[in-house]
């Protein structure tokens, strides 16, 4: 891979309207063109369906997915059979959460209780929110500390002797928080809990071996990591009984039900091997592109707050409030950035972000928050190019808010009251 190779560059090569630096890496990552090229080939030589199973082409299709599965799981180091195709994690989410309850009521559980944190994605949220309007279903939300991060006390007072299921997302994706994985599956083991984890934000930025941690289900997206949109996957232990939520013609183990996307799985497969030769590579970059960027900021602005744990984090992420002036008027302003304001799962509402609601952060400075987000295309010239925008604009803005003038008077602005204009 040419780290050099600029955003502006990659967005030339994809006929970007406008070259916009595209720092919003969170949301979805460019599929690379080594993974674009294996799945053109794919469709060129493989037409069969890999459920075909009297032919050669429906043979070779099934040779694809196979060997995409044993890349896979090699990356998570678990062994193939324990991974199941899906479209994304939000299926797998789906599958996780709903197919563990399924199963435990199947099985002749009177009430089941599982617990989630605050600040899950909303694949995760949606569907307790979803379960929850079921009698035999009690759901409890962990709300998290001011630093992202979860309190395992917490988390164990809450387990009952009903609990089936702890579902914790390992990175957020707001924050880019990394929550205690290991120590929260030794909980689940002594307890005899399943434990879930969305690892939709971790595959590709963080090592990731299942054989070190206790873990029942884990989901993931190739989009996330240079890989095509449409597919995901889901790690379930052996012995983890789920029942499907899709029903048709028992592909998967007959937990997720629908024709494999041979094409696809080979373009995943290809993205994850390539994500993890350059994953430290690519941390240990981040990092150093995260300090000089917040170092250049921080020193040159006031009252600008990283969200989320310092250290407990991804380097790749910063969600940053610049306080006293309206995060959207500065996404106006630096319009040569491609970046989100909230969750790009969510912006179709404007409303103010739920994750930095639970954590904590005042109102007001939720409002000036912007998720700033760097991948394998983002240069040092890039960011350099950034936080001299950023460093301008802000100080730009703040000339013309009246909140700056009050706090240069001398005002207690958190006596001052907050009005949305949403």
């Amino acid at each position: 891979m040419n780290s050099e190779k600029s955003s502006k560059r990659l967005a030339q090569e994809q006929n970007a309207s406008e070259q916009q630096i595209y720092l919003d890496y969170s949301a979805t990552t460019p599929c690379r063109p080594e993974v674009a090229k294996v799945i053109y080939d794919s469709y060129l030589k493989c037409i069969g369906n890999p459920h075909s199973i009297t032919h050669q082409y429906g043979w070779q299709a099934t040779d694809s997915v196979e060997s995409s599965r044993k890349i896979i799981g090699k990356v998570i180091n678990c062994e193939s059979k324990e991974l199941i195709f899906t479209s994304g994690a939000t299926e797998s989410n789906n599958i996780s959460i709903q197919g563990i309850v399924k199963s435990r009521i199947e099985n002749g559980m009177d009430k089941v209780h599982i617990i989630t944190t605050n600040i899950e994605h909303k694949a995760t949220l949606e569907t307790f929110h979803e379960l929850d309007k079921q009698d035999n279903v009690e759901t409890t939300y962990i709300e998290i500390e001011k630093n992202g991060i979860i309190d395992l006390q917490k988390l164990h007072d809450a387990i009952k002797e009903n609990t089936i299921l702890i579902s914790v997302g390992w990175v957020n994706s707001e924050l880019g928080t990394i929550q205690p994985i290991k120590a929260i599956g030794e909980m689940c083991k002594a307890k005899n809990v399943f434990f879930h984890v969305d690892a939709a934000q971790a595959v590709g930025r963080i090592k990731i071996d299942l054989q070190e941690i206790y873990v029942n289900l884990m989901s993931f997206s190739a989009h996330k990591f240079y890989g095509p949109k449409g597919i995901g996957a889901l790690y379930i232990k052996k012995k983890t009984r789920v029942s499907p939520i899709v029903f048709g013609g028992r592909q998967e183990k007959g937990i997720r039900s629908g024709t494999v996307p041979v094409q696809l799985c080979v373009g995943m497969a290809k993205a994850a091997e390539l994500a993890e030769l350059e994953r430290e590579s690519e941390w240990n970059r981040m990092k150093n592109l995260q300090e000089k960027t917040l170092n250049k900021i921080m020193s040159s602005l006031e009252d600008i707050y990283l969200n989320g744990d310092s250290e407990q984090r991804i380097p790749h992420n910063m969600n940053l409030s610049f306080a006293h002036i309206e995060g959207e008027a500065i996404m106006m302003k630096l319009k040569n950035y491609a970046m989100s304001s909230a969750s790009a799962c969510s912006s179709t509402t404007l409303q103010p972000s739920y994750v930095l609601e639970a954590i904590g952060v005042d109102e007001g400075l939720i409002h000036t928050s912007l998720r700033i987000v760097m991948g394998i295309y983002t240069t040092e010239e890039d960011m350099d190019n950034f936080a001299n925008d950023a460093i301008r604009t802000v100080n730009e803005l703040r000339e013309m808010s009246p909140l700056w003038e009050m706090k240069k008077s001398g005002v207690d602005l958190k006596k001052v009251k907050w009005h949305s204009h949403h």
